[in-house]
């Protein structure tokens, strides 16, 4: 399986937040998987969702726009997006290219 999810304790929240994690791709063979989990957590508690790519090695269109779709779709509700993704990889690339990373809140692992 590709995407793994399950909630987890932040420091900077008193409720548990909520991570979805990508474990090869990124793309349109992932999107509606992740558009699902994300409509999901909006239903729930959960104050912060991290869509974490930091393992991910192949990313396209439809990858960055389901991101740049959960942020907004989220954002409805009240609940923020953390992109997590890795320095040097091709996601970088495509946050670069998109300046995803002006709008949306992002964490990057070196």
């Amino acid at each position: 399986m590709n995407i793994t999810s399950n909630s987890f304790k932040v420091i900077d929240y008193n409720k548990e937040c909520f991570i979805i994690k990508s474990k090869g791709d990124l793309t349109s063979t992932v999107s509606e998987e992740i558009r699902e989990l994300i409509k999901s957590c909006s239903k729930k508690e959960y104050p912060a969702i991290y869509l974490n790519a930091k393992d991910v090695k192949e990313m396209d269109l439809p990858g960055i726009n389901e991101v740049i779709h959960s942020h907004y779709f989220l954002q409805q509700v009240s609940k923020k997006l953390v992109f997590v993704y890795r320095k040097n990889s091709k996601v970088e690339k495509w946050v670069e290219h998109t300046g995803l990373d002006k709008f949306i809140e992002t964490a990057i692992v070196i």
